[in-house]
């Protein structure tokens, strides 16, 4: 009889002890997950939330890989996360995918709103992995829906190796409650950002304005040096500007600069950053270029804005620019100190460009200088 009663007793103490684990276990992953949860909700730009989700989630929580879906509704997504990252963009090629919600209405139709686990997920969505190194060692997966207002905006795929780790059917309290903070975080910082956007644009023009362009230059220059390309600046000018505005108006004059910002886009490339530095004064900074190829593209720009005929109200004129350029390998002495001061360094590469266009309007306008160099090409 007290054998058995100590069997039974051994037998409650074991489901207790187990129960106080369960208990343990479940507190830790709850502390995990939230911990985790708060830090993306913190992320300040969408790159700083990219790498949480798509590099730390992965070391964090011992995962093999993880794939972020997003439904693009702005069409600015893949801007947003991945602008001016070369690197981010190469190593997040195939696990941050952005789908078009008209395009892609099949892909979109096929994220369910509710959490599915287990190798069902390897099956229904098995795009999200097909571009993955590492889909021949998935075993398990966990799809996640990220849900605002009932609108789902993407969803997360966590992989893994382990067969067991998100078997079917078992409680996802914990990974519900994390989808749901990563659904706001994704949506706030995309919204701060676009909100961003808007104090760093040029009403007139929609291109960068000049305190975007100053501290775009500086983390330009960081990475050219860093990586020892050139980068290339130049300045352009509307010639005779203040005679437009006299003479035609200023509702020309404003014309005038929404079409050379429109042409200045559209000779350059998406990486190199365009901006209204002031009045009627363009700058263009050229990352990872040339200055050959920086004169090139300069002066096929040159000559289709005097090739284009303005047309304003009954009248009708045409407008040339001049444009000042200089690279950062002619800043020898600057570039070299060990205590490099990018700010300096920026100020001396627009002064150097500032000059070499004073030269060319001096020299007759509607030509191209470098600076460093006497001769200007009209």
């Amino acid at each position: 009889m007290n054998s058995t009663v100590h069997e039974q007793n051994r037998l409650l103490q074991n489901k207790l002890n187990n129960l106080i684990k369960k208990v343990r276990d479940n507190e830790r992953k709850q502390a995990l997950y939230e911990t985790f949860g708060f830090e993306i909700i913190g992320a300040n730009t969408p790159k700083e939330l990219r790498d949480l989700l798509l590099s730390e989630f992965i070391a964090r929580f011992q995962l093999m890989d993880v794939v972020l879906c997003l439904v693009d509704q702005h069409q600015d997504a893949e801007r947003l996360f991945s602008e001016h990252d070369d690197e981010g963009r190469s190593s997040y090629a195939h696990r941050l995918l952005i789908v078009d919600p008209v395009k892609d209405t099949g892909v979109v139709d096929s994220l369910i709103k509710e959490p599915l686990l287990g190798a069902e997920v390897l099956k229904k969505y098995q795009w999200m992995v097909s571009s993955l190194k590492t889909k021949a060692q998935i075993r398990s997966a966990a799809y996640l829906p990220l849900l605002r207002s009932e609108r789902i905006i993407g969803a997360l795929l966590l992989l893994s190796h382990d067969s067991n780790r998100f078997p079917q059917g078992v409680g996802t309290f914990f990974l519900q409650k994390l989808s749901m903070m990563a659904a706001v975080a994704i949506e706030n910082c995309l919204n701060q950002q676009r909100i961003r956007e808007i104090s760093y644009q040029d009403v007139l023009t929609q291109i960068y304005n000049r305190r975007y362009f100053d501290l775009r230059l500086k983390d330009e220059i960081a990475r050219s040096l860093r990586w020892n390309d050139d980068l290339v600046c130049m300045f352009l000018d509307v010639d005779y500007f203040k005679r437009i505005n006299d003479q035609y108006g200023h509702q020309a004059g404003d014309q005038v600069l929404v079409c050379v910002a429109d042409l200045i886009k559209t000779h350059v490339r998406a990486c190199d950053i365009v901006a209204r530095y002031g009045g009627e004064e363009f700058v263009v900074a050229l990352p990872a270029t040339t200055l050959q190829f920086a004169h090139e593209i300069a002066e096929r720009l040159r000559q289709t804005v005097f090739a284009m005929t303005h047309r304003f109200r009954d009248e009708q004129f045409r407008i040339s620019i001049s444009i000042g350029m200089a690279n950062l390998r002619s800043l020898h002495a600057l570039v070299q100190q060990d205590d490099q001061k990018y700010e300096l360094i920026g100020a001396a590469l627009l002064d150097n460009a500032d000059k070499a266009l004073y030269q060319a309007k001096a020299g007759g306008r509607n030509r191209i200088v470098i600076y460093g160099n006497d001769t200007a090409i009209s």
